[in-house]
């Protein structure tokens, strides 16, 4: 039986992950009921969407529209790209957890082989035959366009082709890692989820963008892509393991071992089996900051970078001069007299507003490995610089602004928010490495509880 994998591992002999993909190739050629569907996505959706194409055309022309359609005929491209590249999650779901029903599993993993090498091997198998397909798919559309419409422009065609291909590779390389984790085919259907409801919002996005025509916003997106499928695939290769998957039969929620385990790691409970005083309490909890050196660097940094993002925004999209001169002094005055009755309650509102954004921070960067985390903590700090840049843009001395309605709060706020986003992104991200002598959802629940 073969060791563990280290954390970054060694890719070894590219023939036995090409030997693995063939096999897993050739394996789903044979199943009539995954090539179907990819043929019939691959030649008849091409068709269809160059007769939309067309009629679209057509339609817009007696309207002195070509703009739109001009703009649109890509979007069908990408369309086409899509759909068949689908087809790569239904086969990565299958990868471990289908063989594994199967009874087929045990003599894979008896095999010579590293588990980096059959984990890549399983991956590159989900990959390349709805890719294939896609290209396929994507160049009868283009010679389509090009004889019925007329010719693309290359450069949106370059592009779907690798925005296309970096998808296909995010969702096949989260889909490894589901079938990895879970034991049964059902399991891993109902997970998920949780990348074809992301994909989807990005594919809406992405629509967006193309009409518009942004193609430099569509290459960031193609970097972020291709950085998360990295992550997966690094996450993978660190989680998988072949004694774990011959020996889990099957997996149970126990609410109560978690609960426990969370109110003991939140006490300090030591391997005794006793409890710290309060004063041991904190000096536990203060010997946690120093491991959130690496969040809070990130943190400060997204911080400026807020600012600078809000300032770019303030010279794109300026507020009218009008509705700052209504912002001056004496007019500021009238209104903070108008709310004095209420300012006993700004304190309760402000707590409560806090305690839904950290509400907030967790759910958005549990889903999406802290990068939601990130984003939260960056909305105000950009909004706060689009404001302050549009009144030093008009004459305005910002630091009046800064000075009156953000800096009394801010100098409270900012550390606290740093603090509690940064151990959030510490829990959130590991994840992606947790330790080799402990499950994902220990790590998970003790991060969770820091």
């Amino acid at each position: 039986m073969a060791t563990l994998t280290k954390a970054i591992p060694d890719l070894g002999n590219w023939h036995m992950i090409l030997t693995v993909a063939r096999r897993e190739i050739r394996d789903t050629l044979r199943d009539w009921r995954l090539v179907l569907p990819i043929l019939g996505l691959t030649l008849l959706f091409p068709a269809l969407m160059i007769f939309v194409a067309e009629r679209m055309t057509v339609f817009l022309q007696a309207y002195n529209s070509e703009l739109i359609g001009d703009r649109a005929v890509p979007l069908l491209l990408m369309v086409v790209g899509f759909f068949p590249t689908s087809f790569s999650l239904v086969i990565a779901l299958e990868a471990f957890v289908g063989e594994q029903e199967r009874k087929s599993l045990e003599p894979l993993l008896s095999t010579p082989l590293s588990d980096t090498q059959l984990y890549l091997g399983k991956m590159l198998a989900a990959v390349v035959p709805p890719v294939l397909a896609s290209y396929i798919g994507i160049f009868l559309y283009t010679i389509g366009v090009f004889v019925v419409v007329g010719p693309m422009e290359w450069i949106s065609v370059f592009q779907i082709i690798v925005l296309t291909t970096a998808q296909a590779l995010m969702m096949v390389s989260a889909s490894v890692v589901i079938s990895s984790q879970t034991t049964s085919v059902r399991a891993a259907n109902m997970l998920a989820s949780f990348i074809i409801v992301p994909v989807a919002l990005l594919l809406q996005g992405e629509a967006v963008l193309m009409i518009y025509q942004y193609y430099w916003e569509l290459w960031l997106i193609i970097g972020a892509v291709l950085v998360t499928t990295v992550i997966f695939m690094r996450m993978g290769i660190h989680l998988f393991n072949r004694e774990q998957l011959l020996g889990r039969n099957i997996d149970y929620l126990r609410l109560g071992w978690s609960m426990r385990l969370v109110w003991h790691r939140f006490r300090g409970r030591r391997e005794d089996g006793t409890y710290p005083t309060i004063t041991e309490w904190y000096r536990q909890l203060f010997a946690l900051v120093p491991q959130l050196r690496q969040p809070m660097a990130l943190l400060m940094l997204m911080f400026f970078a807020s600012f600078a993002l809000g300032y770019m925004l303030s010279r794109i999209f300026p507020i009218p001069a009008e509705l700052l001169n209504q912002l001056n002094d004496v007019q500021t005055k009238e209104k903070l007299l108008l709310v004095q009755e209420y300012l006993n309650q700004v304190p309760l509102l402000i707590f409560g507003h806090n305690l839904r954004t950290m509400g907030l921070v967790a759910i958005l960067g549990t889903l999406s490995f802290g990068v939601g985390s990130v984003l939260v903590f960056m909305l105000p700090w950009g909004l706060i610089g689009f404001v302050t840049f549009n009144f030093a843009a008009v004459g305005e001395n910002p630091l009046v602004f800064l000075g009156a309605t953000i800096l009394p709060g801010a100098w409270v706020e900012l550390p606290a928010l740093l603090l509690v986003v940064a151990a959030a992104l510490r829990w959130q991200a590991v994840i992606i490495a947790p330790p080799r002598n402990r499950t994902i959802s220990e790590h998970w629940l003790e991060a969770g509880a820091d």
